[in-house]
This record gives structure tokens, C-alpha cells and sequence, in this order.
């Protein structure tokens, strides 16, 4: 049995921590942001949230931290759904229900007519195509940093066009929300939609934590409510932008998102609580899934790898690593990646070691890029100077 047959599991939920912060513009590449004075004033909305709430994280429940992500959808007014002055104190750590059959049947009647929303399968559909701007972000991030996730000779002319406008509109923001983009907005939106779905029994209870699940997931990259307010609103902008809104309607916007956000930072049964929920994970990991960035997007053939704590939980850079003979049966790269401080004790413990997608790895240590073509057979060693040079390695045979 070779090593990887020990390790059977998928990519881990890691542990939070705030993104990296932005690259310095000088190392960016097609950046051109727009002057539109946009950023500016988000700059000062965030100094402004950052007087107005102090408090950090406190834990709380799961339920009412999928309530609190769906803070703005809890100021909308839905039919058939209870409104803040309707609700008792804890209405913004509430997930809401419909009073009675007719409430219930006009929430459906305005998912239905608004926003086509009839199940499960229209929910997701709609929350993908209409709502969700950060994967488009991360497009533009992959481009500013130097790792394209496509090739733009296959956009076409229009295409090509809008992508560019839309990327340099994103530019702005860049350097106030890095990595995190336009993540709130994605998951306010959506939670706030699969809120009402639930409260009006359109979704079923199983249904609705399934699908809040990945969103609690990706909140965790955030540092607090006024980190989480900050990208919601460049998120805001962005939607509208995209949506043709041009710079008076977007600074309405603007002023608009500021006194939403602002309320629910001032309101301390709301996100001035600091409450907030820590979904369990197996072990300590150093990043959230959601901290990942794309290095491989052109990567053929098996990724899986294998990696020890020391990377992925203690954050040690990679000081050793091999390739061998990929274990038949897995998408098995062959990559085994070490910190080179580990003992024979701790490498035979398989507690001690998981199995990762090479992604995942390369945003612990981004060093090992140059590395992975090597073929089988192939050992580094990372030196003195911090560069890794070629060891004399034999595969093990079982």
C-alpha cells in the first residue's frame, strides 16, 4: 500500500485568517483602474464603520449567523415575511417563518413572479447567473497578478470589450478589498434569497443548510462585520455597474449601501454584536478555501498530493518535496510535499499527513510552482538561500 492509499479525503475547510493583503500596483499587470472617485469614498466609508463598531468576534449559533449574513435582505420589506419593526429583539439572529398558509403562499407568489424562484433547482439557478459577481473578480485578480485563468483571444469583440471596461472598473477596489472582492455581496444576496425560501417552505429545511453551508464557509475569510460591510458595497457598485448604472445612479447607490450597512453596524442586536460562527473543522488549517487563489489553471493529469501539519496547519514553507510513482486509482499527482523538519515518528503517523489538490498547496508555498512539471523520480531540497536545488532521490517500490 503506498501512501496515498492512507489518505482518502477531500480538501479540508481551513482555519480563518484575513486575506493577504493586495500586491503593491507595481507588480501588477494590465491595472488600470478607474478614477471614478468611488474608491475614495469607500475608503472613507470604511474609516467611518471602523469608529462606528469596535467589537470583535464573539461566537454564537449557526442559525444566527446565517440570520446575520442575510442582515440587508432582514431591512428589505417581503411579503408574507415579518419586518424588523414586526419582530421582537432578536430579529436580526432569527431566521424568520411564515405566520400563516396565506403569508406563506405570497412570499412564493413574489419569489415566483420578481425573480422566477419556484424550488431549489430555479434558486441556485437564479443565484448563480444573476446575483454572483466574485468569480468574475477573481478573473480580473488572475489577470492584475500575472496568472490569467484564460486566454483573452477567446473572448470575442464584445466580449473582450466589456471584460476589459468591467476589469478596470474592478481595479479601483483592488486595493481596498484584495482577495476578498466582491465576496459579501455573493453571499448577502444569495443568503438573503434562500432566507425567504426557507421561511415560506419553498426550500426545505435539509435543502436550506445544505445550501447555506458553503456560505458560511466563505464568510470565514472575513476579519469582522465592517471587513464584511466593505466588500458588500464594492460589490453593490460593481452589480450596478454591470447592470449599466453610470456614475450619478452608482453614487446613489453608494449613499444608499452606506446608511444600510451603517444601521446594522450601529444596531447591537444586529452585526455591532460581533456575533459570529466558526464552522467546525478537523484540524487547524492556516486558510479557508475561500483564501485560495487559482496557480493552476492549465494543470493536466492527475492533481492530488500529499502534504504534512507543518504546511498546512503550522504554515511552514515547503522544504522538501518529491515526486514519485503515482498510487493507481487516485488522481494521484505523485507529489509529496514536506516542511523537512518533520521526524521519522511524525511522517509514519498518517494523522499527521492529508491528501490535497496541488492548488491548494501552491497557496501555502506559491514557491513550489516551478517545480511541479518535474517528472518522477525528481527531488528538491530547499536551500540556505531560500531556492530549492535538485537531490538525488529514489522512489520507494511499495
Amino acid at each position: 500500500m503506498g501512501l496515498f492509499d492512507r489518505f482518502k479525503k477531500s480538501e479540508p475547510a481551513p482555519e480563518p485568517k484575513p486575506s493577504a493583503p493586495a500586491a503593491p500596483e507595481a507588480e501588477l499587470i494590465d491595472f488600470h483602474p478607474y478614477d471614478t472617485g468611488l474608491a475614495e469614498s469607500v475608503r472613507a466609508l470604511e474609516a467611518d464603520l471602523r469608529k462606528l463598531n469596535t467589537n470583535s468576534r464573539r461566537p454564537c449559533d449557526r442559525d444566527a449567523f446565517i440570520a446575520l449574513l442575510a442582515g440587508i435582505a432582514a431591512l428589505r420589506k417581503t411579503p408574507g415575511i415579518p419586518g424588523p419593526g414586526e419582530s421582537g429583539p432578536n430579529y436580526f439572529v432569527t431566521l424568520p417563518e411564515c405566520a400563516a398558509p396565506e403569508d406563506a403562499a405570497a412570499c412564493r407568489a413574489h419569489l415566483k413572479e420578481v425573480f422566477g424562484i419556484t424550488d431549489k433547482e430555479s434558486m441556485v439557478e437564479f443565484c448563480n447567473k444573476e446575483l454572483r459577481c466574485h468569480s468574475q473578480y477573481l478573473d480580473f485578480e488572475g489577470f492584475w497578478e500575472g496568472r490569467p485563468p484564460f486566454d483573452l483571444k477567446q473572448l470575442n469583440g464584445h466580449g473582450l470589450e466589456f471584460f476589459q471596461v468591467a476589469r478596470d472598473f474592478s481595479a479601483q477596489f483592488y486595493p481596498i478589498v484584495g482577495h476578498k472582492g466582491y465576496l459579501a455581496w455573493d453571499i448577502s444576496e444569495c443568503v438573503g434569497h434562500l432566507r425567504a425560501g426557507c421561511a415560506c417552505g419553498l426550500l426545505t429545511r435539509e435543502e436550506f443548510d445544505e445550501m447555506a453551508e458553503h456560505w458560511i464557509v466563505q464568510a470565514q475569510i472575513f476579519e469582522d462585520w465592517t471587513d464584511f460591510a466593505v466588500s458588500l458595497v464594492c460589490g453593490e457598485l460593481y452589480w450596478d455597474f454591470r447592470g449599466g448604472s453610470k456614475l450619478p445612479e452608482l453614487n446613489k447607490g453608494l449613499e444608499l449601501w452606506t446608511k444600510l450597512v451603517s444601521m446594522l453596524l450601529n444596531d447591537g442586536a444586529a452585526w455591532a454584536s460581533g456575533l459570529w460562527y466558526v464552522p467546525p473543522r478537523e484540524k487547524e488549517y492556516k486558510l479557508w478555501a475561500p483564501e485560495f487563489k487559482q496557480y493552476l489553471p492549465d494543470w493536466e493529469g492527475p492533481n492530488g498530493c500529499l502534504a504534512t501539519d507543518h504546511i498546512t496547519v503550522l504554515g511552514k514553507k515547503v522544504g522538501w518535496c518529491y515526486r514519485e510513482q503515482p498510487s493507481e486509482g487516485y488522481p494521484d499527482s505523485g507529489w509529496r510535499f514536506f516542511s523537512g523538519e518533520e521526524d521519522e515518528a511524525y511522517t509514519s503517523d498518517p494523522k499527521n499527513t492529508g491528501v490535497y489538490d496541488l492548488n491548494c498547496i501552491c497557496n501555502y508555498d506559491p514557491d513550489i510552482l516551478p517545480l511541479l512539471c518535474a517528472p518522477v523520480g525528481t527531488a528538491y531540497m530547499r536551500g540556505p538561500d531560500g531556492k530549492f536545488y535538485a537531490e538525488q532521490f529514489t522512489p520507494s517500490e511499495d
